[in-house]
This record gives C-alpha cells, structure tokens and sequence, in this order.
C-alpha cells in the first residue's frame, strides 16, 4: 500500500516538474534578449567607434533582434510539437517510465542516496 501512494506521490510530483520543465515562459526570455540588444558585439568596444557608429549598430541589432526573437519563438513551438508528436507514439507504460525518469533526473543525486531502502 504504501508502495502505491509513492507511486501516486512520484506521478504528481512528475507532472508538476514537467510543467516546469516544459513551460512556455515567453515574457521572461524576451526580457533577457532586449537587455542582450544593447551591447556591441565582441570587440567592437575596441575599434574606437564613434556615438553615430554604435547607434546605428544597436539599431541594426533591434531590427534583426525581433526577427531573430520571432524566429526562435517559431523554433521553440516546433519542438514542442515535435516532443508532443514523439510522446503519442509512447503506451502509456512507457510514459510513465519516462515519467519517472525524468523525476529522477529531476531529483539531486543527495535525495536519491538517503531515500531509505524498499
């Protein structure tokens, strides 16, 4: 019995974590990719440009900035798509299985030491 609501516990706590896993947390990247846009590239900062050079380089940097950003959105979703497509190929014993594993994965190595033996 108590084998079974570990087994309960280990499914739901697989769920959440692929909700976390797999999250589509869209305002959080974007965030981080317009802080990115503002810099110069890798030794730029060393060719002595003047303030018209590096606006005009940040602009070029916004333009294709968005293109790019739509790009990997598109790329993102594609994937998930594809996972979503590749796990309905799956019965539902080895979704579970592969559940489980990702739990384990999920899990440090510290927690999965000092479980006590079954």
């Amino acid at each position: 019995m108590k084998r079974a609501y570990t087994l309960i516990g280990v499914v739901a706590i697989v769920f959440v974590a692929g909700g976390l896993l797999f999250g589509d947390d869209k305002d959080a990247k974007k965030d981080t990719k317009v802080v990115k846009q503002g810099a110069l590239p890798a030794n730029f900062a060393k060719l002595g440009l003047n303030d018209d050079q590096k606006k005009k380089i940040k602009d070029i940097q916004g333009e294709y900035g968005s293109k790019i950003q739509e790009l990997q959105d598109q790329i993102r979703e594609l994937r998930r798509k594809e996972r979503l497509a590749v796990e309905d190929v799956l019965t539902d014993a080895q979704k579970a299985r592969l559940r489980e594993l990702v739990l384990d994965k999920a899990l440090p190595d510290r927690e999965k030491t000092t479980s006590p033996p079954k």
